[in-house]
């Protein structure tokens, strides 16, 4: 008798087990489906859609501004974070329409239309974006002001950006976005070089973050030829934002046969009490490559660049090829008002033969 009741217990517990398992697998599948989801949703929106090929691309129209010039032996330059014509909610959840967009866009080309520019470093544009009505920018701008040659360089190309974090419904959502150059001259050659990321950042983050760059042409200006550096320089995080500069500087020392102009967001103050030992100083020592505000008045506020509607910083420089280049104005031009959360830096130089 005892014999037979043990074995009906232990044919009643294989019987219970047999039963537990598929509903342990059941659970988790179940549990399995949001982390699975996550991870597809992770690697789907951190990839990007436009073609590899084209992320450093030259877009070029016949042009008359070499022949109107022919007699005026000077060229102006604007360099620009246009801040993808978000004005001052750059970067933040507040909710924007088309007709905002447009009339940032119809303030900048009022702004830099009577200035006559002749070639102009944009930082932060959209070619084709949910967060800016994928308007392409490059085209609307280019337009706008009569530049038919442009240098396009994508340093962010995301299916999905979940930024700003907070509601859902402020996410940038597909984002093709970069630097560009237009010109009124011609551009002969481009190259697209990302520099350094900050290497402490998680995984994750940096997937999503975009690409620091320094981008070059090789512009046709009269009988010379310019070398143009657009860069847009990594903000968070100084010591990243140190070896990339560092890097500027072995790179110009590729191009010092020609009369160089480097340009862009550098995210760096000039030096000052608060700022003693800045990453611009790296370059605002060089001998031979000068800023156009001189270095007495790099803290001046006609000099400042951010934010544009009380501007307190300057982060946005143009530095040029002194015995190429004859410097003949300056000035932080305020009519763009708050089209950016910058305002553009222009300047204005005479070849030297």
């Amino acid at each position: 008798m005892g014999g037979v009741g043990v074995g009906f217990l232990y044919e009643d517990k294989t019987i219970k087990i047999s039963v537990l398992i598929p509903i342990l697998k059941i659970i988790g599948i179940v549990l399995s489906i949001p982390f699975l989801a996550l991870v597809l949703f992770y690697f789907w929106a951190s990839s990007g859609s436009y073609p590899q090929d084209k992320y450093a691309e030259i877009i070029s129209e016949e042009s008359d501004r070499e022949q109107n010039n022919e007699k005026d032996d000077t060229f102006a330059v604007v360099s620009y974070n246009l801040g993808y014509l978000s004005g001052l909610t750059n970067n933040t959840a507040k909710p924007r329409t088309l007709e905002f967009f447009e009339k940032n866009l119809n303030a900048v080309i009022q702004a830099l239309k009577p200035l006559k520019i002749d070639a102009i470093a944009l930082q932060e544009i959209d070619l084709n974006s949910q967060r800016s009505f994928n308007i392409n920018q490059v085209d609307k701008l280019a337009r706008g002001l009569g530049m038919k040659n442009h240098a396009i360089a994508v340093n962010w190309d995301k299916n999905y950006v979940p930024f700003p974090y907070f509601p859902f419904s402020a996410h940038f959502g597909r984002l093709l976005s970069g630097q560009a150059i237009l010109s009124c001259y011609p551009i002969q050659e481009h190259d697209r070089i990302v520099l350094e990321k900050v290497v402490d950042n998680p995984f994750y983050y940096n997937a999503f973050y975009l690409d620091r760059l320094a981008q070059i042409v090789r512009l046709k200006v009269r009988d010379e030829t310019v070398i143009l550096i657009n860069v847009h320089l990594e903000a968070f995080d100084k010591p990243t934002r140190r070896k990339q500069t560092q890097f500027l500087q072995q790179l110009l020392a590729k191009y010092q046969e020609y009369p160089i102009l480097l340009m862009g967001d550098f995210n760096s103050p000039p030096p000052s009490p608060e700022h003693p030992q800045p990453t611009i100083s790296l370059l605002l020592d060089l001998r031979d490559l000068v800023p156009v505000v001189q270095s007495d008045r790099l803290l001046s506020q006609e000099a400042k660049t951010f934010p544009a509607d009380d501007p307190i910083a300057k982060i946005d420089y143009i530095f040029y090829s002194r015995d190429r280049l004859e410097l003949l104005e300056w000035r932080v031009v305020r009519e763009a008002r708050q089209a950016s959360d910058h305002l553009p830096l222009m300047a204005r130089f005479r070849l030297i033969p």
